[in-house]
């Protein structure tokens, strides 16, 4: 089969996830890949074929499309020569079937995939099946004609039936959660020390409560002088972290390391005690999908302390494989994290549990096996 997979751009840090999906499906059909940006090729190797889009075909088609969205109220994200361009890429291609990341890449190609009656499969990861986009009408409008579409929808979570209304349609809807590849991810003796670390991957932005986890930790220095909170990541919430570290005198306890590649981020996690994301739906709706970094460090047998929030849930049980507290609970936040502070024993075998459930559940070739067979069924 050949296959077009259309996103944004292949390859963001954030989207590890979209990487392996594009590897798992080459492994099995010809993928060509179309995007309007190319970062990370060598972090992200692929050997298929790439196409690069513009957005505008010149200053007519950029003028032509602005009008064509004013008349017709529609996104119209594709630009009217870019139908074109894109119809003749699927006719000489002889392209069976396409796969768009994200519902905002679904919406964009919708219109050339009807018109060539070609069949779509759509993946939703995150702030696409959320109140933050799903309230702008435009866009809710343009994800249902998507989703009506589609030959297949694939959600990472169990709450995207809801939030994207897919009740009806659920002959089509695959859970596919992410995963993470078991055999990368190795567990890692943390050294024998007094010191406990306490390890945060992932954007500073309002969903992932960095702000209130620094507020939650200075509470357990006031009880405990081996702590190190160390944070990785970047974002609009660097300077309110840098705040708040200086305004609670953490500048000997928490690091905040701003991005760093992978290689170093897995250095990090390997010397970390415990990992923690303190999730949330922020003020605007955005929400997570389930969060590969979680995958990633129960994989190395961390014990995890996050929140009831989006799909998190489905990968951790609280008490069974991790701890889970509620969003925005600051107190329950320190109280999970003081738990595993005190208990080694504890730490040792959530940690053991984590790793069990990622073999046998979110493995890296599970994830591909099903993505597979959603194609194979077309």
């Amino acid at each position: 089969m050949n296959i077009l997979v259309f996103n944004e751009s292949f390859f963001p840090l954030s989207e590890t996830f979209v990487h392996r999906q594009v590897v798992g499906l080459s492994r099995y059909h010809h993928v060509t890949l179309l995007a309007y940006r190319y970062e990370h090729e060598d972090k992200f190797p692929t050997d298929v074929e790439k196409n690069l889009l513009a957005r505008y075909q010149g200053l007519f088609d950029m003028l032509i499309t602005k009008v064509l969205r004013v008349l017709t109220r529609k996104m119209h994200r594709l630009s009217f020569q870019n139908r074109l361009w894109v119809s003749d890429l699927l006719r000489n291609g002889r392209i069976d079937a396409i796969h768009t990341h994200f519902g905002t890449s679904g919406i964009e190609l919708l219109p050339v995939a009807k018109k060539l009656g070609i069949p779509m499969v759509v993946s939703f990861h995150g702030i696409d099946a959320a109140p933050a986009m799903l309230n702008v009408p435009a866009y809710a409008c343009g994800i249902q004609e998507v989703i009506e579409y589609a030959k297949a929808v694939i959600i990472v979570s169990p709450h995207f039936v809801d939030t994207l209304g897919l009740s009806k349609f659920s002959s089509k809807v695959h859970l596919i959660p992410y995963g993470t590849d078991e055999q990368k991810f190795i567990p890692a003796e943390t050294p024998e020390r007094s010191k406990i670390v306490i390890q945060h991957v992932g954007r500073l932005v309002a969903k992932k409560g960095v702000p209130d986890l620094i507020t939650a930790f200075s509470t357990l220095c006031d009880r405990h002088d081996n702590l190190e909170l160390r944070i990785i990541g970047d974002g609009p919430e660097m300077p309110l972290c840098r705040e708040l570290v200086d305004r609670l005198n953490l500048s000997d306890k928490v690091s905040l390391l701003g991005s760093k590649p992978h290689n170093e981020v897995n250095e990090h996690m390997k010397d970390a005690d415990i990992y923690v994301l303190n999730s949330r739906t922020d003020a605007r709706g955005d929400m997570e999908g389930l969060p590969n970094s979680i995958l990633e460090a129960m994989s190395m047998e961390k014990p995890v302390v996050s929140t009831y929030h989006a799909g998190i849930p489905q990968a951790i049980q609280d008490g069974a494989n991790g701890l889970l507290v509620k969003e925005r609970d600051n107190e329950g936040l320190a109280e999970a994290l003081e738990t595993l502070i005190r208990d080694r024993a504890l730490r040792r075998r959530l940690g053991v549990a984590a790793r069990q459930t990622i073999v046998a559940n979110f493995s890296a070739r599970s994830m591909e096996a099903k993505i597979q067979s959603v194609f194979a069924g077309l």
